[in-house]
């Protein structure tokens, strides 16, 4: 089976409501998560013994971070510092290598930027929330 190096993932922004299409080159690292959220069905039962803690997933979370180096040229800097200051959701859309599935919805984003001493300034960008208001969200591992 052929490996997949890191370079080959792919991430691209774009406008909310629509499949994210500009790929962000000046990506570095970046990773995909999906987490469950779950409800507890825990029952005391008939109190002869401690019950054992049960639970149902009620949801998925997807979490997608990444950083990219800050160039002041690139409209994609631009467009997703805008989407943090105003809030206003925007398409991502993360791929493993070219021609597999991944992350791709409509998603509230946040940024930490960095400045560290003899590197290249970069901005930390995370998800933190997906906006299901334009578009399902599609969560392919």
């Amino acid at each position: 089976m052929p490996k997949t190096m890191g370079y080959q993932g792919l991430v691209y922004v774009g406008t909310a409501g629509s499949t994210a299409s500009t790929q962000i080159l000046q990506r570095v690292d970046v990773s995909y998560d999906i987490g469950v959220q779950t409800g507890s069905t825990t029952a005391a039962g008939d109190g002869t013994s401690v019950p054992i803690e049960t639970g149902e997933a009620t949801s998925l979370k997807p979490s997608i971070e990444f950083n990219m180096i800050v160039d002041t040229n690139d409209a994609v800097v631009t467009t997703i510092m805008a989407a943090v200051a105003t809030g206003a959701p925007i398409a991502l859309r993360y791929i493993r290598s070219s021609g597999k599935l991944g992350f791709d919805c409509d998603c509230v984003v946040s940024a930490k930027q960095g400045s560290p001493l003899g590197k290249e300034a970069t901005i930390d960008v995370k998800v933190e929330q997906v906006s299901a208001s334009l578009r399902t969200p599609i969560l392919n591992g």
